[in-house]
């Protein structure tokens, strides 16, 4: 699809700078997301190391923690470095106006589905062979890839497809929201915030170490931020910073992507948000260059017959 939606809080954070989180597969919303299963890794396992055979690809466990153990953390893992920017076809779903814009204090970001939604390193997502410049339709099912999984995803030289598969299936619980995913390798961020929490090191030690390291940062509160100044030098920034113990060890590391200005088309409002917080985002978009000039408005109204909004244009 051309255009997709993102619910999401109003966070004037956004206004200033719209960034949207590279969410990794352990912190979604959902236990099963993202999640190869024992029996795909096992015929995978069972593919890789050639033990293919009368037991059409059977391998026991025994045998995967004494030879393949580091092939299964491998299989485990490895969308681990990727995040996922879920976005929907759907801008009037009251559901996910509820649960995800703030119970309709949030927005709704229209948003274009093209190579040209965020700025990539040369070579970074296609080099990975699992992430996409583009957005990607979600396959919902009643059952987790597993005996049944495509061949394609286990008899090929690349694990590519397998990854995939599995960061792109999810249960038909979650059918209603209609979603399309962005899956971005987090060495493709272009900010990564560090959250403070209970670290071994003071402030002071720390905020030396990263002085020491030639690590820019920005401190707000207990919030470190560290800008991706050019994808396509492999020892920037945020290179130094995402496998740093010492910075991992002061807390956890998030990771955003910046939509590019004509990436953004349209901003709904909820249909409880104020007319003088409108006002105000509206003369803040207005006066920033992160965000195009033909952005357009809308306040999103009830509908007076059926569970339903409607979208009325703001004309500023």
């Amino acid at each position: 699809m051309k255009v997709l939606y993102k619910y999401m809080p109003l966070r004037h954070e956004f206004f200033s700078d719209p960034l949207l989180r590279l969410t990794q597969p352990y912190s979604l919303n959902d236990p099963f997301d993202s999640k190869p299963t024992k029996e795909a890794i096992r015929q995978k396992i069972a593919f890789m190391s050639d033990d293919m055979g009368e037991g059409a690809g059977f391998v026991s466990d025994e045998k995967i923690n004494l030879k393949h153990s580091d092939v299964k953390e491998y299989l485990e893992t490895e969308l681990h470095k990727f995040g996922i920017i879920s976005l929907t076809e759907n801008p009037h779903n009251l559901l996910m106006w509820s649960h995800y814009a703030d119970e309709h204090n949030g927005i709704v970001i229209a948003i274009s589905n093209s190579e040209n939604t965020f700025s990539f390193s040369k070579d970074g997502v296609k080099t990975s062979r699992i992430g996409d410049k583009k957005a990607v339709r979600v396959r919902y099912d009643n059952k987790r890839p597993s005996k049944d999984i495509p061949p394609e995803c286990i008899f090929s030289i690349y694990e590519d497809e397998f990854f995939k598969h599995f960061a792109l299936v999810k249960s038909d619980s979650w059918m209603y929201e209609k979603e399309h995913r962005f899956l971005i390798p987090t060495t493709e961020s272009d900010v990564a915030i560090l959250n403070i929490s209970n670290g071994p090191y003071s402030i002071d030690e720390f905020e030396k170490y990263l002085h020491q390291r030639k690590i820019d940062f920005i401190n707000v509160g207990n919030k470190y931020i560290f800008e991706n100044e050019n994808l396509n030098f492999p020892f920037n920034n945020l290179a130094k910073v995402m496998n740093d113990d010492v910075v991992n060890s002061m807390g956890s590391l998030m990771f955003f992507k910046r939509l590019l200005p004509s990436a953004i088309q349209s901003i709904y409002f909820g249909c409880r948000v104020s007319n003088e917080i409108i006002e105000e985002v509206i003369q803040s978009v207005r006066n920033n260059n992160r965000f195009s000039s033909n952005l357009t408005f809308y306040r999103t109204l009830e509908n007076s017959d059926r569970f339903d909004v409607d979208f009325e244009a703001i004309y500023n």
